[in-house]
């Protein structure tokens, strides 16, 4: 009877830890893009790339309809970052952050060469 009791027992428990495992949730990767526009002589970017490292450089530009990007995969919850600023008084920049093409979040300014425009967040599930 002993045994019975037992055999049970380890078959429940064995029952139960497949049945966590098999809750786990897959995810599935999203594919993020930094835009940067509207910019007519350049800008410094700063940003989060794939490998979650900062990444900083600068950008040149020919008129406010160039468009900088730049593309990777993140699962969900990551987190994703995009900074940049300008120089030229005449400028402007719009930052944004799509993820599996919609707009996630965006921001931009005008003629204001003091502040920077960052946009950042969490991958959404």
């Amino acid at each position: 009877m002993k045994n019975i009791i037992r055999f049970a027992f380890i078959i429940n428990a064995l029952i139960l830890i497949c049945l966590f495992f098999a809750c786990e949730k897959s995810y599935e990767k999203k594919k993020i893009t930094y835009q940067i526009t509207r910019s007519i002589s350049g800008f410094n970017v700063v940003y989060k790339n794939e490998s979650n490292e900062l990444i900083k450089d600068t950008i040149e530009t020919n008129s406010a309809d160039d468009i900088w990007s730049y593309n990777f995969d993140a699962l969900p919850r990551d987190i994703v970052y995009v900074s940049a600023s300008y120089k030229d008084t005449n400028s402007a920049v719009l930052v944004r952050i799509l993820i599996d093409g919609k707009i996630y979040k965006q921001a931009s300014t005008t003629k204001d060469t003091l502040s920077y425009v960052t946009v950042s967040g969490t991958v959404n599930e």
